[in-house]
């Protein structure tokens, strides 16, 4: 019977907790206001709130979740003693999603199979010694010490709630120096140390506690949830609650998201409400627009004169670069006296850019502290450009651009163009003109310096301030003389796309656009749209690419002037090329590389379409799985008609001998163009190699380079590709046949067909395929012939020795012999041939590249490398790496820039 009256009496303690509780807010007397926000009254009276999102590690904020969840999720009947923290930085809503939640439990909505949730005030932590017992009291006034001591007995059903754990930072971090954890919740202790036990949970074990932060917090006993504000769905919901006609709304988000500097803000729903406020009247075009009308309209509301005005934003402003000096969130009425505004104390148009608050109504002095850090970022800028004497934090303090985000620096942008300024001159005149010529004065020499440089993060700075300036004269005098070093612009944000954008606009054109592996979302495309319209060349190697922004890319090169695109790495697929296609067809691009785009057979089709329709010249789709049925239906869908194709390069496309036929037949016919054509490492094997010589002896073929490498080809295939050498309508100046099987019998052929004067071959690359000594002699009697015109030969990678390697010596002393470039990789070269080496290339008046890479010559030999390399004026590089040398003599190579080692 006991149980059931302590029970009973549970109950109505609970009952009258709840109800007081509702009261109390139901009860406040906190308004709304243009900075400070909707007030939770509001909020839950008007049924406005809007869920927010998170995120439960830091490491993986890009996986949101409605916080809503979260927190039930975490503190779900059966999960004891769960402690947690909410982490998010001003005006992201924490502390109304803790008041809403308090409704809800209140309300019977949420959590009751907690019995209390208990809030308590940071401020009283920070009173004199006491007990969690007191302070529990202190705050919950409506709850009486017997119904208090009652719901501590059952410490599991107690969830408390404190809000802003920043201000004790500290004690997460390490234990307090005051003294140990305690276990008592009637022992008075410091602030400090009740906390930390709490933290412990030393004290009231098995209760749940449930922590805001401005600042993330790691502790072992803490589930951190990072507080990411409005997705873009939530934002539209809250917008709702403003616009509730369908048109305005669209148009409204729209003019938002176009606005400078405005929706990267839209996360934080204290900002989201002063936006909606003033776009009831008119949507500003950019974030300085946007606060130069909060001020005014504030200004007006509360009469206030020009003088006045001016007074007013030079103080706060002041007061604002005193906070951020010193790190400052909270400042005294001293601090704000000392900052000029002592006449405008207890007059109310102070407390609409300031929230003004008490520990308690016993507290005489009252704690000032900025409504919007925004804004107080705004003063500070309306200050260096309105006081007499410039603030602390001028812009020259802002060269240090890779510390992310500046609002001080957007909005001294913004405040230097009169038309975004004009609002505010309006009401408290004109700006001083000489800090608006300090500030371009550090714009303009900063520009240059940081488009010059290697840090990316500087570079999305200074293009944001030009944005923020929005003015096209500014870009165009200090960007297009400037040598801009286009990065690699991966992890780009929405705002540094918006600049891009926008600086792309004001110069007309962008040689380079550098996204290599960047992972663009639907929004950060679209702002890009400019850029990449204008862009001649575009670099998205190794990037992940969504549908969407395949859609906005097509788009962009359809209407664009892009005549270079690398999507190689970039794992498209068929699908994404399919969508991506349309758009090529009749557009300016000119080379498309498709490198490793993880193709399949189904892609050849659209392919052979796009090509029959483009300008494109060169097509790389080299590594993609096409095999043989997705090129034979390329060139299927090409049919007859004649592409504009001069570079195709299908090396590992897991190709093999069956669709040579076809391949051939189009290279008399629908690729007649194709100047170059790689076909390296595929199995094209025995035999294949004939259909493809009679189409090049054909004379309607314009092949120049034909690559071969490692396509498991042996001498069987040479007497066809000797054909295609001694044809008189052969036009290849380029043959590479390296680490294929060719062995002597092949490699002699080759050399006879080198011996045609009707051979137009100038490179001609044979590494490693088994070439003897015999085969070295002969290509040495062919050099010398004065109808050879090899100008470039490969023929590292066979192992021939000193002996070999002496009749290409013998060869380059003669007149005849007009190699250029000459690459002996790997052939076991020695000490022994180094003399005859350096007379013969001495006596050479065409040698200027000689590669002797992975041989075993030794330190003995580079004292005559290093002279004959210095006594050379025409040779260019003379590559000695991965011999036998010792440290001792890289000291002498040292001194000739053309040897590499």
């Amino acid at each position: 019977m006991e149980k059931e009256d302590s029970t009973d009496m549970h109950c109505e303690v609970q009952k009258l907790y709840k109800e007081a509780f509702k009261n109390r807010l139901l009860n406040s007397t906190r308004a709304s206001s243009l900075l400070g926000g909707q007030s939770v009254k509001e909020v839950v009276l008007n049924r406005s709130y809007t869920s927010l999102s998170a995120s439960v590690s830091e490491e993986n904020e890009e996986e949101w979740e409605e916080l809503d969840e979260v927190i039930s999720r975490e503190f779900s009947a059966g999960c004891v003693g769960r402690r947690m923290v909410l982490c998010g930085g001003a005006g992201m809503g924490k502390t109304t999603v803790v008041e809403k939640l308090l409704w809800d439990w209140a309300s019977d909505v949420c959590l009751q199979h907690f019995a209390f949730l208990l809030p308590l005030r940071v401020s009283t932590l920070c009173k004199t010694e006491q007990s969690l017992e007191s302070l529990l009291l202190r705050t919950n006034e409506h709850l009486s010490s017997e119904a208090l001591t009652l719901a501590l007995t059952k410490p599991q059903s107690i969830l408390l709630v404190l809000d802003k754990l920043e201000d004790f930072q500290n004690i997460v971090s390490e234990p307090p120096p005051t003294g140990e954890p305690v276990s008592d919740s009637q022992q008075a202790v410091d602030g400090a140390v009740l906390l930390y036990s709490l933290l412990e949970g030393s004290l009231l074990p098995g209760a749940s506690v449930l922590f805001t932060s401005r600042e993330a917090v790691f502790h072992e006993a803490l589930q951190c949830v990072h507080v990411l504000g409005f997705s873009k769905a939530q934002r539209r919901t809250y917008f709702e609650h403003f616009f509730s006609n369908k048109d305005v709304l669209r148009r409204v988000l729209h003019e938002c998201e176009q606005a400078v500097g405005v929706s990267e803000l839209c996360v934080c729903p204290a900002f989201c409400w002063t936006l909606c406020r003033v776009c009831k009247e008119s949507v500003p075009e950019t974030l300085t627009e946007l606060c130069c009308s909060v001020t005014c309209s504030l200004l007006q509301e509360h009469s206030v004169d020009m003088e006045r005005a001016r007074l007013l934003l030079c103080g706060l402003g002041k007061l604002a670069d005193h906070c951020i000096t010193l790190s400052h969130t909270h400042c005294s009425t001293a601090e704000v006296i000392s900052c000029g505004l002592q006449p405008f104390l207890g007059s109310s148009v102070l407390s609409a850019f300031l929230r003004i608050s008490r520990e308690d109504d016993s507290s005489p002095d009252p704690s000032f502290s900025f409504l919007s850090p925004v804004f107080q970022e705004f003063l500070l800028a309306v200050y260096f450009y309105t006081g007499q004497t410039a603030p602390q934090s001028r812009p020259e303090e802002a060269r240090n651009l890779d510390e992310g985000p500046d609002l001080y620096l957007m909005f001294l942008a913004g405040l230097s163009d009169p038309a975004q300024r004009k609002v505010l001159a309006a009401s408290v005149g004109q700006l001083n003109s000489g800090h608006i010529a300090e500030f371009f004065q550090w714009l303009t020499s900063s520009v240059p310096v940081v488009l010059k440089g290697f840090e990316r993060v500087k570079q999305w700075r200074i293009l944001r301030v030009l944005h923020h300036a929005h003015s096209p004269t500014l870009v165009r005098e200090n960007v297009k003389s400037t040598e801009w070093r286009m990065l690699s612009y991966n992890g780009i944000q929405g705002p540094d796309c918006a600049a891009l954008g926008f600086v792309a606009r004001c110069l007309g054109e962008l040689e380079y656009l550098n996204l290599y592996m960047s992972k663009l979302t639907d929004d950060q495309a679209q702002k890009l749209i400019p850029a990449l319209q204008l862009a001649k060349s575009i670099n998205l190697c190794q990037s992940r690419l969504s549908p969407a922004v395949i859609t906005h890319l097509a788009r962009a090169l359809m209407d664009g002037q892009t005549t270079r695109l690398d999507l190689s790495s970039s794992s498209l697929g068929d699908e994404a090329l399919k969508s991506l296609l349309p758009g090529l067809r009749h557009c300016s691009l000119h080379t498309l590389n498709l490198r490793t785009c993880s193709l399949t057979p189904d892609c050849g089709e659209s392919l052979g379409k796009m090509l029959s329709a483009s300008n494109l010249c060169v097509l790389e789709l080299g590594g993609n799985d096409l095999q043989d049925q997705g090129l034979i239906q390329l060139l299927t869908a090409l049919g007859k008609s004649c592409c504009k194709l001069q570079d195709l390069s299908l090396d590992r496309c897991d190709l093999s001998g069956e669709c040579i036929a076809v391949l051939s037949s189009a290279l008399s016919t629908s690729l007649s163009k194709v100047k170059k054509l790689n076909l390296s490492w595929n199995g094209l094997g025995e035999h294949t190699l004939e259909t493809l010589s009679r189409a090049l002896q054909s004379g309607r073929s314009s092949l120049n380079a034909l690559l071969l490498f490692d396509c498991e080809m042996t001498d069987s295939c040479c007497p066809s590709i000797v054909a295609i050498l001694q044809s008189h309508s052969c036009s290849l100046t380029e043959l590479e046949l390296s680490v294929n099987e060719l062995d002597e019998s092949g490699g002699l052929l080759i050399c006879d067909a080198l011996r045609s004067p009707s051979c137009p071959l100038e490179k001609l690359r044979l590494g490693r395929c088994e070439l003897t000594e015999q085969v070295f002699r002969t290509l040495g009697s062919v050099l010398v012939l004065g109808t050879s015109k090899l100008k470039e030969l490969n023929i590292g990678l066979n192992n021939v020795g000193d002996a070999g390697a002496k009749h290409i010596w013998q060869a380059l002393k003669h007149t005849h012999c007009k190699l250029q470039h000459l690459d002996l990789e790997m052939i076991s070269l020695t000490d022994d041939c180094v003399d005859e080496l350096c007379e013969a290339v001495g006596a050479s008046s065409s040698l200027t590249t000689l590669i002797l890479k992975n041989n075993s010559l030794t330190d003995i030999s580079v004292p005559r490398l290093v002279k004959l390399a210095q006594d050379r004026p025409i040779m260019e590089e003379l590559n000695l790496q991965y011999n036998d040398f010792s440290d001792d003599v890289f000291e002498l190579m040292d001194v000739c820039p053309k040897i590499r080692y």
